[in-house]
């Protein structure tokens, strides 16, 4: 959350730009928040960690609640995280066909199946209340543990695509080589989110033959908490270093020099823009390593304090 409000802070009143991005990660922010709420509940009410046999019949009709909305809610939460990753990927490649229609075809994929496991969970009993109803004797239900696991096979490959796309976005870019390491390690922050994908993965399949779900998804509640933390974690990160350089430039290693550098070119950026360089890609120096300075295409040195991309239409 901190670092959320930090991004929000740096992107309003420092940068003056809030885009569809920053909807999207305080959307996934809002129902991380929703998923983590309702597993601290079941740990708390809801029989997590507990053998079932151990649960009262009226305890497991509230564990089977919370589980279903807990899924229910997860699952955009990843969605909208990666659509904002992918909206900023966008942003850096606008002119560039192949890896433009690339990113269409993710985000088509993550936000089809992101829909229908939603409505896959929503719907996987008839009556939908059979779910958590065990008086309901009539009906069918499908194998819900098996979405689960789908739910989280797909969300690590998509973390494992998401990954491998930034890594040419970055070396691509029009940077010194040492900032194009820079933005290749701040993408592989997500390398974290993969990892607890991966194990969440591994404490989520013993689920789809186990007899005792209830404790066995205590283990795996813990980890959809640090994944649903890394994710907004990984997407707030990269606005830290311009944050730090505003208010305290000397603890990156920027002193009050750079900044009066910056400072006095701050009219020469703004004519920049005007013959070529966008908002929406200069958005990428938050990343870099922050020297101020950097050299286009054509050899000139630009100075802005914000703008470290160059133009490519």
């Amino acid at each position: 959350t901190s670092f959320l409000l930090l991004r929000i802070y740096t992107k309003v009143c420092l940068l003056k730009r809030f885009w569809w991005d920053d909807v999207c990660i305080v959307l996934a922010w809002m129902f991380s928040v929703g998923t983590q709420a309702v597993i601290l509940y079941g740990y708390a009410g809801a029989g997590y960690g507990i053998h079932i046999w151990n649960l009262s019949t009226e305890t497991l009709s509230i564990f089977q609640r919370s589980l279903l909305a807990a899924g229910v809610i997860y699952i955009p939460a990843l969605g909208f995280a990666k659509l904002a990753l992918l909206m900023l990927y966008y942003r850096l490649l606008q002119t560039t066909p192949c890896w433009r229609y690339t990113i269409y075809l993710v985000t088509f994929i993550i936000s089809g199946y992101s829909v229908a496991l939603m409505l896959a969970l929503i719907f996987a009993c008839r009556p939908i209340s059979k779910a958590w109803d065990a008086s309901i004797t009539t009906g069918s239900c499908i194998d819900r543990p098996a979405v689960y696991l789908a739910t989280a096979i797909t969300n690590t490959v998509s973390d494992v695509v998401l990954i491998l796309i930034a890594i040419p976005i970055a070396w691509n870019l029009r940077l010194p080589f040492v900032q194009k390491l820079g933005v290749v390690r701040m993408f592989g922050l997500g390398c974290l989110t993969i990892i607890t994908s991966i194990i969440r993965l591994t404490t989520l399949m013993p689920l789809v033959t186990s007899t005792d779900p209830t404790y066995k998804l205590g283990q795996a509640g813990l980890f959809i908490n640090i994944e649903a933390n890394f994710i907004i974690l990984c997407g707030s990160l990269p606005y830290v270093r311009h944050f730090m350089r505003h208010f305290a430039p000397k603890c990156i290693g920027e002193g009050s020099r750079s900044r009066q550098k910056s400072s006095s070119q701050g009219e020469g950026s703004d004519n920049i823009r005007k013959i070529g360089l966008t908002r929406m890609q200069d958005d990428i120096e938050i990343a870099m390593n922050g020297t101020g300075e950097m050299h286009n295409a054509n050899g000139h040195h630009n100075g802005s304090e914000d703008i470290f991309v160059d133009h490519r239409e």
